[in-house]
């Protein structure tokens, strides 16, 4: 997709990626039939622009053709509309919004040119001038908002897709305008008012959107991977996001418009999936006894062993301790069940696999991959824990400190966290080191906190590789090891880059870490950022652009108190 009339150099480059001569493709038959179930979903793909005055969109049909099918498969029933002008678009809501009237979950996919002016966002019709004026944005344009307003039923849940480059040169110009006076002219598609849902674009603010990658791609980056993990059951839609945009950053990693970010924001209070949890009932109880949380831990020697048979037999061999010491598991996770399903792993927890009984605990403790069940999560980490797997045993002392633990429960978890930290699992030092310092167990004990610190980041684990940038003496060596992460395309490294330097103050050498992190949706990077444009540090003050920020950090709930203290009254 291209965010841009091509006019200048910099134009001239986008088209190589966001822009290319029309594919001869037959459209799919997907997306005709009668809308269905409460699930719906339209999908807008403008490819057909003339080419002297918009560039033309290989791929944006070939995209809703492809997610079109990967929707369908997943239960929610679809409707297209190819290269349609003005007429053809409020044909198209006006009977869509019929059929979905009954809809609980409602999702837009939007392929295309779009732009935003007046505090709206708008997207660009086949016929629509690349110019205009003020009085005539409503008529030659489609507003989304007021697309979503006239088609979502009230209380149904909103997903919108958004994939158009969101470059800063001008979409349309509009004529009539004075920025020297003060009016505003048209800028990138910004921040859609949506209420209860969710916004993906596929592109990061001033970003272009590549329509394919690789060269010769039939469809974009963004599409391959939104359907691509599309088929991975139970990802909660936040998990979900995640997984996509670290899918389309990795992929585009490296080009020379790249890397390219999707960017997420949204509010909802209910859990929602595309494709819902996979219910495993319970055949048998995991392959160890079940103890209570206050049950004392078992004898030293069975916890204090380290072991590897859990890694090394069937269809898990290739996730290594050491990876699970230090990858983030809802990536991980999404990487496993892409080739195992929900009951393949639990049939091996259930026979006693202690890989697997750490994973499905995971799994059931988060909901990820599969329904929520504390219950069935605590039986499989019991095992695990009990085989003396140090993944299972760290999993399980964060379980029991995280629901209401008794004061026996709390010394089962330090127990816990002493024998997988004696294993070697880095994870698990981490974790024990925090809880150390913040005397979890008794007075802080920061010495043996910054030991068990420099241990986990010897293995490469980013969080205590950032804890050590807090001491004088290990801080230079720990930023270096944050920026070859960084480096290698993981936006976890930017983060705490982000960190690290704002704990410091000495953020002006790091915003654009931070604007990295903030991108991929990193809730303390976007607090950060947000200050930055209040104060001016590292950029130019702007408080349009704080309060964007500030607000898209306030909408996740992780978001440390102190964080949300530093952008107090930043609104819009």
């Amino acid at each position: 997709m291209t965010g841009s009339r091509i006019g200048t150099l910099i134009a001239a480059l986008l088209t190589l990626f966001c822009a290319a001569p029309m594919a001869a493709a037959q459209p799919s038959a997907c997306g005709n039939a009668p809308l269905q179930g409460e699930r719906v979903a339209l999908l807008i793909g403008n490819s057909a622009y003339n080419d002297w005055e918009w560039p033309s969109l290989k791929n944006a049909v070939n995209d809703i053709d492809y997610v079109c099918a990967a929707f369908a498969k997943a239960g929610i029933s679809p409707r297209i509309v190819r290269n349609a002008d003005m007429a053809t678009l409020d044909a198209a809501l006006t009977r869509f919004a019929a059929e979905a009237a009954g809809a609980k979950s409602v999702i837009i996919y939007y392929a295309g040119h779009g732009f935003e002016y007046g505090g709206r966002n708008w997207l660009v019709p086949m016929e629509a001038p690349p110019a205009t004026r003020r009085a005539d944005v409503e008529k030659r344009y489609l507003s989304i908002e007021a697309a979503v307003k006239r088609v979502v039923p009230a209380g149904a849940f909103t997903l919108l897709f958004v994939d158009a480059c969101r470059t800063a040169e001008p979409v349309v110009r509009i004529e009539d305008v004075n920025v020297a006076a003060g009016d505003a002219a048209s800028a990138p598609l910004g921040l859609l008012d949506i209420g209860q849902g969710a916004v993906f674009y596929s592109t990061a603010k001033g970003r272009p959107a590549l329509d394919f990658a690789p060269v010769g791609s039939p469809v974009s980056p963004f599409a391959a991977a939104v359907v691509k993990e599309l088929g991975i059951p139970g990802l909660e839609i936040s998990d979900y996001f995640k997984i996509v945009s670290r899918e389309v950053y990795q992929r585009t990693h490296g080009m020379a418009l790249g890397p390219q970010q999707p960017f997420h924001y949204g509010s909802w209070f209910d859990d929602y999936y595309l494709v819902a949890p996979p219910e495993v009932p319970m055949r048998a109880a995991p392959a160890t006894t079940l103890r209570p949380f206050s049950a004392p831990p078992p004898p030293p020697g069975a916890v204090a062993q380290r072991t590897t048979r859990g890694t090394a037999a069937g269809s898990l061999a290739d996730i290594s301790l050491d990876r699970l010491a230090i990858e983030d598991e809802p990536v991980l996770i999404a990487d496993v069940l892409s080739r195992h399903p929900a009951s393949e792993l639990i049939a091996l927890a259930d026979g006693g696999h202690p890989l697997a009984q750490q994973l499905v605990g995971y799994m059931f403790s988060l909901g990820v991959g599969l329904k929520k069940d504390l219950p069935r999560a605590r039986a499989y980490l019991e095992a695990s824990a009990a085989q003396g797997f140090p993944a299972g045993q760290q999993e399980l002392a964060y379980l029991l400190l995280e629901n209401d633990p008794s004061p026996a429960d709390v010394t089962r978890a330090y127990d816990l966290y002493v024998a997988a930290s004696n294993a070697g699992f880095s994870k698990a030092k981490t974790h024990l080191a925090y809880r150390l310092a913040a005397g979890t167990f008794g007075p802080a004990d920061f010495a043996r906190s910054q030991t068990l610190y420099a241990e986990a980041a010897e293995k490469g684990h980013p969080a205590a590789i950032f804890a050590l940038t807090y001491f004088a003496d290990t801080r230079a060596a720990n930023l270096a090891r944050l920026r070859k992460i960084a480096a290698l395309g993981n936006p976890e490294g930017n983060h705490w880059l982000c960190e690290a330097h704002f704990a410091a103050k000495t953020l002006p050498g790091a915003v654009e870490d931070c604007g990295v992190a903030a991108r991929a949706g990193f809730a303390g990077s976007r607090a950060i950022l947000a200050d930055a444009y209040a104060k001016g540090i590292g950029v130019v003050a702007d408080a349009k652009e704080a309060a964007h920020w500030a607000k898209l950090a306030r909408d996740l709930p992780e978001l440390r108190r102190d964080q949300r203290d530093l952008i107090a009254g930043l609104s819009e």
